[in-house]
């Protein structure tokens, strides 16, 4: 739930589906000022905490954003096993602030790539996310393969689906993307952990490196033609929804 809906019986409600199901359970979470300062008004204690008070942090607990973490939550999220998910395009656009991202690491805490609301391109997030952490710690603290990993890894471990995906490997759903190799990608010195291939991807790779894309063993797209839906009747559909949604908006704002 939204931290303005936070409630005793929507906590109570989380409480019971929890201990009945032990689901994955999700929350947006200490993702601006205000809606912290909602939370603390009303209950005089933080969202972060109230979960904890209710038993509903655990490594089955996934937090969205947590830019306002504070010492004591970071604490509080590395002892439960909980997960995190990291959106910075989102949270720079909206002005919510720098999620603590070094120190969720340097927790523990198993920190994921997310693109919230109409943010769509994960490669993004995935070059803002390397460029946060080299302004927020020593700059040659974090890689491209700490990236990749929050990207792929983690988002699996978050979700209890580490044995499946987020990996190549024996046994794990064969979730592949193939990507054109371009001379742009090889570095011109080899110097460990920068200028490698994996960090000259990550900095100047685009969606339109991707060819192919197979999901659990099946193409999805070949030569970047989608060979699972007719394309052209999507885009028309899409076009027709498009266009009837502004006919509602231009008529309820007398246009």
């Amino acid at each position: 739930m939204e931290e303005e809906d936070i409630s005793e019986e929507e906590l109570e409600k989380c409480r019971e589906r929890k201990a009945e199901y032990d689901p994955v359970m999700m929350a947006h979470c200490l993702e601006n000022k205000w809606r912290h300062d909602l939370v603390h008004a009303k209950y005089d204690r933080s969202s972060v905490k109230l979960y904890d008070e209710r038993g509903l942090l655990d490594d089955k607990t996934v937090l969205f954003h947590t830019v306002y973490l504070s010492d004591a939550h970071l604490d509080l999220l590395a002892e439960n096993g909980c997960s995190v998910v990291h959106c910075p395009l989102s949270n720079l656009g909206s002005g919510a602030g720098l999620a603590k991202v070094k120190e969720m690491l340097d927790k523990g805490i198993n920190v994921c790539l997310g693109t919230d609301y109409a943010h769509t391109g994960l490669w993004e997030v995935m070059r803002f996310t390397y460029y946060l952490l080299k302004i927020r710690a020593e700059v040659s603290r974090f890689t491209a393969e700490d990236v990749f990993q929050m990207a792929a890894a983690n988002g699996a471990k978050a979700y209890r689906m580490d044995k499946e995906i987020g990996q190549i490997g024996e046994g794990r759903c064969a979730d592949l993307v193939f990507i054109k190799k371009d001379l742009s990608f090889f570095p011109l010195l080899e110097k460990g952990d920068f200028s490698t291939i994996l960090h000259n991807l990550l900095l100047y790779g685009k969606e339109d490196c991707i060819r192919h894309v197979m999901v659990d063993g099946k193409w999805v797209m070949k030569d970047r033609k989608m060979v699972t839906v007719d394309e052209e009747a999507l885009n028309e559909k899409f076009a027709e929804v498009t266009e009837g949604f502004f006919r509602y908006l231009n008529k309820e704002w007398g246009r």
